[in-house]
């Protein structure tokens, strides 16, 4: 999922080689099969590709999406070139301002799946049983969506499990210390997570730490996903906050650990997203 550009500084470049280094040389030894790099592991890779309707094209992409989209990727769920996939539409924003209409979330076991070539299309577009030839399945779904952007991320923490119907509420974030950030969600958040999804106030949450594109002209960094199961808990959420976060945390105070978050991240921008679509490999 991509905001609205922001102009904002992101961390330092050098730092951003150095993690980009690191991740690319553990991306390598998995390849290779070799047990090392626990910190950096490749794992948890997912590509977000954010698309915009073309003008007067929202029903007859809605329609498409339903049946021969979904057949695209539940067969490429089924080959193993996905572990999941989820098609999600922006709620807010919407229209003009909305950097995207759709986003569609790749999600991979391992390391990313390679950019697909025509044969891996036709033989995805045969296992589906989709009439439409390769060609023609792209024109189609050129003619009614503009592809704004494809990045690649990696989950570095995550509780729970979306279904189909929930919103999705990202927070884009500007970090400057990656490594101390992170530590400091998994750290506090996840345990609260865990809270939340056992009282029913929240679907899952996820921890995602942007991959490509990097450098010094990226708006952001990371990325986390509160979901939630229905429209009615983005605004009166059912839980107890408070208490959920005493019971995570005994040892922490509330009004501290947050001025800490401040240190450490600044959300550019906050954006609701529905899941109108999710598939897995068949069982």
């Amino acid at each position: 999922a991509v905001p609205t550009y922001l102009s904002v500084s992101p961390r330092p470049l050098k730092e951003t080689r150095m993690r980009i280094s690191r991740l690319i040389l553990c991306v390598v030894i998995a390849a290779s099969a070799v047990t090392l790099c626990a910190q950096e592991a490749a794992t948890g890779f997912h590509r977000v590709a954010c698309v915009k309707l073309k003008a007067g094209m929202a029903h007859e992409f809605t329609e498409w999406a339903a049946g021969d989209m979904h057949k695209y990727a539940q067969s490429r769920a089924n080959s193993g070139a996905v572990s999941k996939w989820y098609l999600l539409s922006s709620v807010i924003p919407q229209g003009e301002s909305a950097q995207c209409d759709y986003i569609m979330v790749s999600i991979y076991s391992g390391l990313p799946s390679p950019p697909m070539e025509r044969d891996d299309l036709v033989a995805a577009l045969k296992q589906a049983s989709i009439s439409a030839t390769a060609q023609e399945f792209v024109d189609k779904r050129n003619s009614m969506v503009t592809l704004i952007s494809n990045d690649m991320f990696r989950t570095i923490a995550a509780v729970g499990s979306p279904k189909k119907g929930d919103y999705f509420i990202v927070n884009y974030m500007k970090v400057t210390n990656m490594d101390d950030y992170l530590a400091y969600e998994k750290k506090v958040w996840v345990p609260f997570a865990e809270g939340l999804a056992k009282d029913g106030s929240r679907t899952g949450w996820s921890l995602n730490e942007r991959v490509f594109p990097s450098g010094a002209n990226t708006p952001f960094q990371a990325v986390t996903v509160d979901i939630v199961p229905s429209w009615k808990e983005i605004f009166q959420p059912s839980g107890d906050f408070a208490s959920t976060f005493r019971k995570s945390h005994p040892d922490m105070e509330l009004g501290t650990t947050f001025e800490q978050y401040e240190k450490l991240r600044t959300i550019i921008s906050t954006n609701v997203f529905h899941l109108d679509d999710e598939v897995s490999a068949a069982k």
